[in-house]
């Protein structure tokens, strides 16, 4: 394609890309792409029970497949936040899907828990690179009083994708087989590796790719000298564990605890993912609309709520009408699952214009080493003091982290989005 596209570059320009018709082909592109990525990776927290029986292991050693893939996480984030700063987020997210396509494949042939660990490992060390990319092409493409609701859209692809695997891939591991549900996510993934690298264009960004980062001992410093850097990422770290453990333990729990069954439990669980897709939307939209300045205490009040629905679901007794726990894991998805958009922007905006992914990939690093934790202990204090116990070591941070930041104002973001566009 020989289309010339506009630069994208952050703040001045910003405001006139948000003119630009390709802001929505930008959009669409991203979306697509994240609820693919989501599809792999949040699979593989859905597979955990399944891949628990097929190989006659315990829960703690099934759920190491979320720990080794986080883990590499943890290992390729931020040189893949640094290299997308200088090469542009096209090439380096579209090769990192190609590779998690191939790692699921290698997955579908895995026979004991060893293989399908270092599947995983290859897995989260790709898929590290589509948070930051498709988080910089928002920051570059869209103006500050647009960025929510882009963001919110682009997020909600997160639990789209979660709650179609939800749906499709324990029906694929129970009536085809194990497999079946893995080839399935090597294709997803390649199908949304060509779409990124076919459609999304960045255009003439010479400029864009010729950027410096920092280096991550200055970035530190930089980001750091804002007040609410840390406490906003501290919250960050307490609700990526309180999710992502959500994730990977709530269909074994609903049909162990609450006698829900496997298939009834999935089916819960994806209209909780349902749930959080309007929850991501509207909740950055509302913040940018009603509380302008003031993300970090959306963040955190949203928080409080996603921790009191998870609260309310560990309540639930064995046997509970289908519909009451429904109605709570709807609230749980709405904001649970509905925070993410509201923590991205707020380390996005307090971010160097040359380190946009870098900083991103530095705080997804961070929030990955609980991500990776966190499933494991979970499991691990489930197995030996019971659900009540597992439950409050997720809830209890979320609030403590939460509630120093009701009182956080961005004076400088406010005044950007009240003044002349």
């Amino acid at each position: 394609m020989s289309t010339t596209i506009p630069s994208p570059v952050p703040e001045e320009a910003a405001s006139r890309a948000g003119t630009d018709p390709y802001i929505w082909t930008v959009l669409t592109v991203a979306v697509a792409t994240q609820t693919a990525g989501s599809f792999v990776s949040q699979g593989v927290y859905i597979l955990v029970p399944f891949w628990r029986d097929a190989f006659g292991i315990s829960l703690a050693s099934a759920a190491l497949a979320v720990t080794a893939m986080n883990g590499t996480q943890i290992l390729t984030m931020v040189s893949l936040g640094r290299a997308i700063d200088r090469h542009g987020e096209r090439v380096v997210v579209g090769i990192a899907m190609v590779g998690m396509a191939l790692a699921m494949v290698a997955a579908a042939l895995a026979s004991e828990l060893i293989g399908l660990l270092l599947c995983m490992s290859v897995l989260g060390g790709t898929y590290a690179a589509v948070q930051p990319g498709g988080t910089r092409a928002i920051m570059r493409w869209f103006p500050p009083q647009h960025r929510g609701l882009a963001t919110g859209f682009r997020q909600a692809a997160v639990p789209l994708g979660t709650m179609i695997a939800a749906a499709l891939l324990p029906l694929l591991a129970v009536r085809v087989g194990l497999a079946a549900a893995a080839w399935s996510s090597a294709a997803v993934s390649l199908l949304g590796a060509l779409l990124f690298l076919l459609f999304y264009k960045e255009g003439g960004a010479a400029q864009a790719k010729r950027e410096t980062p920092l280096a991550l001992r200055q970035l530190i410093r930089t980001v750091g000298e804002n007040p609410r850097f840390w406490p906003v990422l501290r919250l960050g770290i307490a609700m990526s564990a309180f999710q992502f453990t959500f994730t990977a333990h709530a269909i074994g729990y609903m049909a162990d605890a609450l006698a829900l069954g496997m298939l009834g439990a999935a089916s819960l669980f994806a209209l909780a993912q349902l749930a959080g897709i309007p929850g991501r939307v509207l909740l950055p939209w509302l913040s940018d609309r009603l509380r302008p300045g003031r993300r970090s205490q959306s963040f955190a009040v949203t928080a409080l709520l996603g921790a009191a629905a998870a609260a309310a679901l560990a309540a639930l007794p064995a046997g509970v009408p289908a519909p009451l726990a429904a109605a709570v894991l709807v609230l749980f998805g709405i904001f649970g699952i509905g925070w993410f958009p509201l923590y991205l922007l707020d380390i996005a905006e307090m971010a160097p214009r040359s380190s946009i992914a870098s900083t991103v990939s530095f705080a997804s690093t961070l929030c990955l080493i609980v991500m990776a934790l966190g499933p494991w202990l979970f499991g691990l204090a489930a197995d030996r003091f019971g659900y009540a116990c597992a439950w409050a070591l997720l809830i209890v941070p979320v609030v403590v982290t939460a509630l120093p930041l009701l009182r956080s104002r961005d004076r400088a973001l406010e005044a950007r989005v009240d003044g002349p566009a």
